[in-house]
């Protein structure tokens, strides 16, 4: 049965990174997949000349080109936060507007960052990891923030949490992506201004090892894509292969709360239907 999903992420990129295959694979399931961005994303560039509005500007289209790409629904939302600043909002501020999106889309699953996850150094993964995973767990309480069914958006649960992390802990649900590495690297090549500043970021980190690796060191910024191929094919890889899948993703996955354990005591399991 086709399920709502809701992604909530910092940046305009985040999704497609962490998670564009099993969202490629979830929109050929005809699940109905929303995206909701944090900040403007104002400060993705490497180039000097480039303005926060333009940035902002560049970053919003290719947001959008990147979630058709994937099959999400493009009318992308985004908060407006400012970019690398998050954790200055209020936490309970970017939680009610998080809490507003779920009640609105009414989602069977989320997808976010992992507010558990060791190693994240931007803050802005942290700030909605938090907020994203609190709003999920109090949705359906009826006293937290009662305007908003003023508003006609009722409580509601998400029976489905999917979290993601650079560092991931406590990973439970690898997805198997080899059909969708295609498409999820079409989705980050959307991304134009991102995926420029990726390959640039990584000159730049090579250039301070002193290390010789010519691909790196040949590479154009403006022709990102065999680098992105290559850094997105050998991470899938290395998540798969563990698995025994040619290319995977992986998950902290959150199901029905008490109810997976209330399975497990009764000899029973939940469906697994991706």
């Amino acid at each position: 049965m086709p399920k709502r999903v809701l992604v909530i992420v910092a940046h305009a990129d985040d999704m497609e990174f962490m998670a564009g295959g099993a969202i490629a694979k979830m929109a050929d399931l005809d699940y109905q997949i929303r995206e909701l961005i944090a900040t403007n994303n104002e400060r993705g560039t490497l180039d000097p000349d480039w303005s926060r509005e333009f940035t902002a500007d560049a970053r919003r289209e290719e947001a959008r080109a990147g979630a058709k790409v994937l099959g999400v629904n493009p009318d992308v939302e985004f908060l407006g936060y400012e970019d690398g600043r998050l954790s200055e909002t209020p936490l309970n501020e970017l939680r009610e507007r998080c809490m507003r999106a779920i009640r609105r889309h009414r989602p069977d699953v989320l997808l976010t960052w992992d507010p558990h996850a060791p190693y994240e150094d931007h803050q802005d993964h942290r700030a909605v990891a938090r907020a994203a995973t609190e709003a999920a767990m109090f949705s359906h309480f009826p006293l937290y923030h009662p305007e908003h069914r003023e508003a006609g958006f009722a409580p509601h649960y998400v029976g489905e949490r999917y979290f993601f992390a650079k560092s991931p802990r406590d990973a439970n649900k690898t997805v198997d992506i080899t059909d969708y590495i295609g498409r999820k690297i079409d989705a980050l090549c959307a991304h134009r201004c991102q995926m420029e500043m990726t390959v640039a970021d990584l000159k730049l980190q090579l250039a301070a090892s002193g290390l010789d690796i010519p691909f790196l060191a040949d590479a154009d910024p403006k022709d990102f894509r065999p680098v992105i191929e290559a850094q997105i094919k050998a991470w899938a890889a290395s998540v798969g292969r563990r698995a025994g899948f040619e290319y995977g993703e992986q998950f902290r996955r959150v199901r029905f709360d008490g109810i997976e354990r209330w399975a497990r005591r009764a000899g029973s399991a939940l469906p697994d239907d991706f």
